[in-house]
């Protein structure tokens, strides 16, 4: 079963643009840190450079971010563990909202964050900070280091960069960099050769992603072709899905030849990719797209049905069909009985959100 990839794409995080700032020099271990010049605090002390024999833990986070939102508990737990042995910043990034064509003002977003912090302050348990309007700090230490995606940590000891990762994974690191028995440099060649691992990976997208723009489906289908036999589904998927926008004709051809048909895709991410598919296609493109989005509903698996249903919905009201998604809609809620209980709750939220969309 899938159910950890269902899971994903409904509480899929949005993280920062991968390119590094050109502003900002690239920052791996051992590195001093860099400015840090937060735009005031929500609350804690007033926290603006880093004393020397002192262990700080920086940590990135949006009101936005699901993921985020889920480590703070364990967060404050740390920040208790360790009061007066290290001090816990969590500086609030890539938040600014959209209002139409523009950002919120400065004080807009001050006001906004406040109040969200004031209702979750008893699990916010550590000083938290503002980046600016230009995201700086998250562009001088995130994105300097290789890191796009929230929440993320970074350990320093004496002014350095000790341990970058996941906020959910510091306790070992925390622990013994806290009682000096951390082992810097073995973690520096680590984490340098995943940084490089990630790299190549990030410039490979960026191929791709021009590869489909200009509709170079050679090279495309070479992608497609390499690789281990198991993950061609994946790599069909992903095509589909970063495609459907900037060239939806030849999204649409894919998706043709391989919707339903592929292993390693459950039926129910088809429906998913279709949803964002059919808004760039017209007239019989769009009607087949729908219609093989109905069959690949049709076909999932008892305990995925209502994801497949309820994106099925989204498909037909992108394609311009309200009264058919309700119907779905309907159809989805009523499978949520066989979905697995674990997750049951956040599919019964996820499908109330996309049916309030649909109004």
């Amino acid at each position: 079963m899938r159910l950890r990839n269902a899971l994903a794409i409904i509480s899929a995080v949005l993280v920062g643009a991968s390119a590094l700032a050109e502003d900002a020099k690239p920052l791996t271990i051992g590195n001093k840190v860099p400015a840090f010049p937060v735009d005031g605090y929500v609350k804690g002390k007033n926290i603006t450079n880093f004393e020397p024999g002192k262990v700080y833990v920086v940590e990135f986070w949006a009101t936005w971010c699901g993921p985020c939102i889920s480590s703070m508990p364990h967060l404050s737990d740390m920040a208790d563990k360790y009061k007066g042995k290290a001090d816990f910043i969590s500086v609030n990034t890539w938040d600014y909202a959209k209002k139409g064509d523009a950002k919120e003002s400065g004080a807009e977003h001050k006001s906004r964050v406040k109040d969200w912090v004031a209702k979750n302050d008893e699990k916010m348990r550590y000083n938290i900070a503002f980046d600016d309007d230009k995201d700086t700090i998250a562009n001088t230490w995130m994105r300097a280091a290789g890191q796009n995606g929230i929440p993320c940590a970074f350990i320093v000891k004496d002014g350095a960069i000790n341990w970058i990762g996941h906020p959910m994974s510091m306790d070992k690191p925390l622990e013994d960099i806290v009682n000096g028995t951390f082992d810097v440099e073995a973690f520096k060649v680590d984490f340098e050769k995943k940084a490089a691992a990630a790299k190549a990976a990030q410039e490979a997208q960026k191929k791709l992603m021009a590869d489909m723009k200009s509709g170079n489906k050679e090279a495309i289908d070479k992608f497609i072709a390499t690789g281990p036999a198991q993950a061609k589904g994946g790599r069909v998927m992903q095509v589909v899905q970063m495609s459907a926008t900037s060239n939806p004709t030849m999204a649409y051809d894919y998706f043709k030849t391989y919707a339903g048909k592929v292993e390693g895709v459950d039926a129910y991410q088809w429906c998913g990719a279709a949803r964002m598919l059919v808004k760039g296609l017209k007239g019989d493109e769009q009607a087949q797209a729908v219609k093989m989005s109905e069959e690949c509903a049709n076909m999932s698996k008892p305990d995925l049905a209502a994801i497949a249903y309820i994106y099925h919905a989204g498909v037909l009201y992108n394609a311009g069909n309200k009264d058919a998604a309700m119907t779905w809609a309907e159809k989805a809620k009523g499978a949520v009985k066989d979905y697995p209980e674990t997750g049951r709750e956040s599919v019964i939220k996820f499908i109330d959100q996309q049916i309030a969309s649909f109004k």
